[in-house]
């Protein structure tokens, strides 16, 4: 058969393809970048999406924006959150952020895309690796796809006639293993980055914003005085969602947001299940105004900035100010990235 009538695959990684982080390269590092972050085809050629990370891959229809996240839906209210207590919090009444289908379910892996329908391949929410995702393009053109997940990055596949030259796959791997060394090199220099200038602020990374991040908080034990506001913020720009939550039983707190903080939608439409931020992580905990914190809130200590990011496009905050009403160590997490601990002592 001749090659320009044979179909031919060519692989996409969402986030990069490493089993485990190269020696040097600090374990709670992470790339929001495809690799490679673009690829050419034959027209009737085949891309292979594979996904390291916590990724999701998103074509929109053509002329529309990528699909966000989640979107707040009013027709499903928070209701019956309650505290340690028993105390209902202030934000029931308000929406539960809603992730797309398109997002968490996604589209058939195989099926052509042309721009005239949206398609995804769903979020990775299963055990185990997730399954590659498949797209054939049956016609020319460059296509842009997404991560919903993680603001900013993307990708495109560029799609040319079958006489047409594309790249080797020599090529493209040789330009996947130069993105993936300067990626590299760029977690190794954050990692030796000072923390925030200011006294009294903890930050999240630190980041980039093209595709290398720290998911820690820096610094990661912060000293402070009672009546001092403390400030908790996001690296300017970051691809990543955090939130800062803090409880007196840290480790009961991760458990409870590995399982809640996405969840099926309680009394959700017949069919497959309606996916849902926990309004309780999503939301401050608090009202707003001044925060104050005494290591009892809420009975079990329970404070949370709700989710933060860096891009000032969203409608989401990018900073948190506190001010400790007591001495003593407090401990916090993101409920996002349970790994990620800090500690704050107030003298």
């Amino acid at each position: 058969m001749p090659a320009a009538s044979q179909a031919a695959t060519k692989i996409v990684t969402a986030g990069p393809p490493l089993a485990k982080p190269p020696a040097g390269v600090p374990q709670d590092a992470d790339v929001d970048s495809f690799f490679p972050g673009s690829v050419k085809i034959h027209v009737g050629d085949t891309v292979k999406f594979e996904r390291f990370g916590f990724h999701n891959i998103g074509f929109p229809k053509r002329g529309a924006k990528p699909a966000p996240l989640a979107m707040l839906d009013p027709t499903h209210p928070a209701a019956g959150v309650v505290d340690s207590l028993g105390a209902p919090f202030w934000f029931n009444g308000l929406p539960t952020p809603i992730i797309p289908s398109i997002v968490s379910i996604g589209t058939k892996s195989g099926k052509p895309y042309t721009g005239a329908a949206a398609i995804g391949s769903g979020l990775p929410t299963g055990p185990g690796k997730p399954k590659p995702w498949l797209v054939k393009f049956p016609k020319a053109g460059t296509y842009t796809f997404y991560c919903s997940v993680h603001f900013g990055m993307k990708g495109t596949v560029t799609v040319v006639g079958k006489r047409k030259p594309v790249p080797s796959a020599k090529s493209d791997a040789a330009r996947v293993k130069k993105q993936l060394a300067a990626a590299i090199a760029g977690v190794k220099k954050l990692d030796k980055a000072a923390g925030p200038a200011s006294p009294n602020t903890v930050t999240t990374g630190p980041d980039t914003t093209k595709g290398p991040v720290l998911l820690r908080f820096t610094p990661g034990n912060l000293t402070t005085t009672v009546g001092t506001p403390v400030t908790f913020e996001m690296t300017p720009g970051t691809p990543e969602d955090h939130t800062f939550t803090f409880a007196k039983d840290t480790k009961a707190l991760a458990k409870d947001a590995d399982a809640t903080f996405v969840a099926p939608l309680p009394g959700g439409p017949p069919g497959p299940p309606t996916l849902a931020i926990s309004p309780k992580y999503a939301y401050p905990s608090e009202a707003g105004g001044t925060v104050t914190y005494d290591g009892n809130n809420h009975g079990d200590g329970f404070l949370n900035s709700g989710v933060l990011d860096g891009i000032s496009s969203t409608p989401f905050p990018d900073k948190f100010t506190v001010t400790f009403t007591a001495p003593g160590t407090y401990s916090y997490i993101c409920s996002i990235h349970t790994f990620m601990h800090g500690t704050v002592t107030v003298q």
